[in-house]
């Protein structure tokens, strides 16, 4: 049987040593560097199924890191989830455009690191065409659900979508409205940031984010009109 290895990047060792710990009793088999340049010898010599980035680091920060993996990503397609300080929401999202996987804002839980690390492994490309009515019937009940705040009844159609088109920005954007109905405001911005990254002419997640506080209005297209949250679920 094949154990996941993830390389985790960090040069604080006492967040390496906690992600160590809460990986390993997970079953994941855990290497380690404490910079970006080890990082990239490391991916060279033995690729590992995932890599665990911090952003800011002396010698070679996470953005250039994900800078230079880019240019032979083709040779060394390895995912990552980037570790951003809390309130970096911003550059959560240039690395994802980047092409880092997710974002884990310090400090996160260990339930929440390893949710990030087993979703961003069981991630597969997805076919739009054989998504058909089984997605956007999913993210019809999903919203319908949402409205009338049934919040366990949008969950199980947000899993139905999110098995068929994991990836797509509708879907991120309406699982980030779900946490935040339910207050979970880290987790909302992660599935606002995510489709923003995934799409970032995507309106509905951009404007989600002007409104808390981790977006500028300018960024977008258009003016962003901040909705309350109240007012943004009897709309949908």
């Amino acid at each position: 049987m094949h154990w996941p290895t993830i390389l985790v990047v960090d040069d604080e060792a006492s967040i390496r040593t906690s992600v160590r710990l809460c990986l390993e009793s997970a079953g994941y088999v855990v290497q380690q560097a404490n910079n970006g340049r080890a990082a990239l010898d490391q991916l060279v010599r033995d690729p590992p199924d995932l890599m665990l980035l911090d952003l800011l680091m002396p010698f070679m920060d996470g953005k250039k890191v994900l800078a230079e993996m880019r240019g032979s990503w083709a040779r060394y397609p390895t995912p990552v989830v980037v570790i951003t300080a809390i309130g970096s929401v911003k550059t959560a999202i240039e690395a994802m455009l980047l092409g880092a996987s997710d974002f884990l804002e310090k400090p996160f839980t260990p339930e929440d690191l390893r949710l990030s690390v087993a979703g961003v492994l069981r991630e597969e490309p997805v076919d739009r065409g054989s998504c058909g009515q089984g997605y956007t019937g999913a993210l019809a009940n999903a919203r319908q659900a949402l409205r009338e705040r049934r919040f366990r009844d949008a969950e199980r159609e947000l899993m139905k979508a999110g098995t068929i088109a994991g990836d797509d920005p509708a879907f991120l954007n309406l699982a980030g409205e779900w946490h935040e109905a339910r207050g979970r405001i880290a987790s909302a911005k992660r599935f606002f940031a995510r489709a923003v990254a995934k799409d970032c002419t995507y309106r509905p997640a951009r404007e989600n984010l002007v409104r808390l506080g981790e977006f500028y209005a300018g960024a977008t297209s258009r003016p962003a009109q901040v909705v309350p949250m109240g007012r943004r679920l009897s709309a949908l």
